[in-house]
């Protein structure tokens, strides 16, 4: 492999590096993956998600017509003699790409575990009160403020009046539900969307029935650490 088929190699491996990390670090990127890529309204609002998306493009899409003007501009001696090399680099990278874009989701998911992994304290803040004590009525608390406590006479549900932050500008909590022992944090805001559910002993994520009768099918769940899991349920 020559010089020019090396940095072609290097620019492939540099745009699937930047491709996964940024699915790993992103909160934005699983709903952007989902969402209405390049759109006008998507473009003016995520400029810089929009300039990362065609850099990497570009990376991916010009070092690959790279190879394949390098190929083709080969002497047919030394075509015959490269073809299989040539053939098994591509096959290997489109493995690779095909792979990623299988995968982006689980990367993405990874990602936001290890980012709450890191927000258990937070987490912790707002959910030990409610251990020692769930609450019976409408009322306040200093971790979550005013909330409203569903249903009436043996509430499992709090629907909290102001979404007291996990992580500042990113992560809030709007409602709580308590189901035999677990305390389940229902996550909003840019990196929400799921819950972050605390469980004693023996007790694991599993699809439930909330106070105010909605059904929560299990997805995914994934512990983050002492006695806690980032849980997905189908919407």
């Amino acid at each position: 492999m020559g010089k020019p088929s090396q940095w072609l190699w290097g620019i492939q491996v540099a745009a699937f590096s930047m491709l996964v990390i940024w699915a790993a670090v992103d909160p934005s990127f699983e709903p952007l993956v989902h969402g209405n890529w390049f759109s006008s309204g998507w473009m003016s609002a995520n400029p810089i998600r929009c300039v990362g998306i065609v850099l990497i493009a570009i990376l991916a899409v010009g070092s690959l017509l790279g190879w394949m003007v390098q190929f083709f501009a080969r002497s047919s001696s030394m075509i015959h003699r490269r073809s299989l090399a040539q053939l098994l680099a591509v096959a290997t990278l489109a493995a690779f790409w095909c792979a990623l874009a299988i995968h982006l989701d689980t990367i993405a998911w990874q990602g936001k575990r290890a980012r709450f992994a890191w927000r258990v304290q937070e987490l912790e803040r707002i959910a030990a009160p409610l251990r020692e004590q769930w609450p019976q009525r409408d009322g306040e608390l200093p971790a979550i403020g005013p909330f409203m406590a569903y249903p009436f006479g043996r509430p499992t549900t709090l629907v909290l009046l102001q979404a007291p932050p996990v992580a500042k500008r990113s992560v809030y909590v709007s409602a709580i539900e308590s189901q035999n022992g677990a305390i389940k944090l229902q996550l909003t805001g840019t990196d929400g969307g799921d819950w972050a559910e605390w469980h004693p002993r023996q007790s694991r994520p599993s699809s439930f029935v909330g106070g105010l009768s909605d059904p929560h099918e299990l997805e995914d769940a994934t512990s983050i650490g002492h006695g806690w899991y980032l849980v997905r349920y189908r919407s």
